[in-house]
């Protein structure tokens, strides 16, 4: 059976997120889970980053995930606010990020300028970037699961999701359940245990008995109103369910309900 990407997935897992709290200082609070695209200006190249901030007055503090640079890693956010005018300093072994900017008055965006020092590893670099503020994953969804190993078989589910809160790591949890009518009996009712950071979407899904029934790996939009992505279902032996069959593995689209964090 073809198993599931596991890069971001395991790098995810093996992230630990480090309370929420932020003002308003000229411009909407900038607390939240950022995905931020550094756009190199001698080759045009564009790189993702992702990550989540925390304002408190004037500062800026956080984690961001440096996957697509140099050295891939965490990454130290520090920062300051001053209206609209935005600058931090993002620190890891070999490498820093400085980004400076503009934020929309709302806080749901930055615009600016940024210059990466390679100190051991990469490349110095110069450029352009863009955060934008990703919605909280909170709220009822429904998700069609189309399998890639036996063709023409759609599973369809149920299920709520949210996020933790944030406390400026590099990543929040994800907890909750989905259900289905049209799936193996067990996969009727799962857990959902897993890990978000910008658009990217990690569901670790497990019996009530904690035994590992697969997991899903998807892209959300911005709002987070739609989660495209691949399952993955093993074949898994549950104390409570018994024998899980043989497994499939397919595309998945999750059409999300956001509702505001209670």
């Amino acid at each position: 059976m073809r198993t599931l990407s596991t890069g971001l997935f395991a790098c995810l897992l093996l992230l630990t997120a480090c309370g929420d709290s932020g003002s308003t200082n000229g411009t909407g609070t900038l607390s939240g889970n950022w995905q931020i695209a550094l756009q190199r200006s001698d080759t045009g190249a564009i790189k993702l980053q992702t990550g989540f901030l925390l304002q408190s007055g004037t500062s800026i503090a956080g984690q961001v995930l440096l996957t697509q640079t140099g050295c891939a890693g965490v990454g130290t956010a520090s920062g300051q606010v001053s209206g609209s005018t935005v600058a931090i300093n993002v620190t890891q072994t070999g490498q820093s990020v400085q980004l400076k900017g503009t934020a929309a008055s709302d806080g749901s965006s930055i615009h600016g300028d940024y210059s990466l020092l390679a100190s051991g590893c990469g490349n110095t670099q110069t450029g352009t970037w863009t955060g934008t503020r990703v919605t909280t994953l909170n709220g009822s969804f429904t998700g069609t699961l189309s399998s890639n190993l036996t063709p023409g078989v759609i599973l369809h589910f149920t299920g709520t999701v949210a996020q933790g809160a944030n406390t400026g790591g590099s990543t929040a949890s994800l907890s909750g359940t989905m259900t289905s009518s049209d799936a193996p009996s067990c996969y009727n009712n799962v857990n959902i245990n897993g890990l978000v950071s910008g658009t990217s979407v990690v569901f670790n899904l497990t019996a009530s008995d904690g035994t590992a029934l697969g997991a899903y790996q998807g892209t959300s939009t911005t709002d987070m109103n739609t989660i495209t992505g691949q399952y993955n279902f093993f074949n898994a032996q549950s104390d409570v369910l018994g024998n899980c069959g043989g497994g499939d593995f397919g595309d998945a689209v999750l059409n999300v309900q956001v509702s505001a964090p209670k």
